[in-house]
């Protein structure tokens, strides 16, 4: 009796440890954390990365894994080179961008298909400047926004860790007492 209860606690908690790591990994993708298990639907193939050399920075991937846009930037329509990522946001067809420039002022870009195809026939992107007026039309509920920070992005990072840990070592010490 005592090897069945101490069976269905360790399943319970074994469990409990793989959903949460689950979750903050599925969490981490929107940060720009590597995630294997998750739903990647941003448009044209777009994957966000959070560079962990110093200093870290936030980068948008293509398809391809190039850097589309990221800390140092400046595309062929906008007026100013990125300084930080403070934010962006998608729907199935654009992608919103909230940046700085040298001088801290917040800017907006937004996607806009080039007319060119990718390698795997996704229309190819690039950025251009919008104002805050343009901004705060085009900014409605069908975007799904996410706030880049960093000691969020760390905190996702270190609850993935402590809970993939808990489910090995639930595995490791506690599987063979209960067999």
């Amino acid at each position: 009796m005592k090897n069945v209860i101490g069976f269905i606690v360790f399943g319970v908690l074994f469990f409990v440890f793989v959903l949460l790591y689950f979750r903050y990994n599925n969490t981490g993708y929107r940060y720009g954390l590597e995630c294997s298990f998750c739903n990647k639907n941003m448009p044209y193939g777009l994957t966000p990365k959070i560079n962990s050399d110093y200093p870290q920075n936030f980068v948008l991937l293509d398809e391809d894994g190039f850097e589309l846009t990221g800390s140092g930037f400046r595309h062929r329509q906008s007026s100013f080179k990125i300084k930080n990522f403070l934010g962006y946001g998608y729907n199935d067809t654009s992608v919103l961008l909230k940046c700085t420039d040298s001088l801290n002022n917040i800017k907006y870009l937004v996607s806009y298909e080039t007319g060119y195809k990718s390698e795997k026939g996704n229309p190819a992107i690039s950025f251009k400047d919008i104002d805050n007026s343009e901004y705060s039309q085009i900014k409605d509920d069908s975007y799904q926004w996410v706030e880049i920070d960093e000691e969020k992005a760390n905190t996702v990072r270190i609850m993935k860790f402590i809970f993939i840990v808990g489910a090995f070592t639930f595995i490791v010490f506690y599987s063979p007492k209960i067999i």
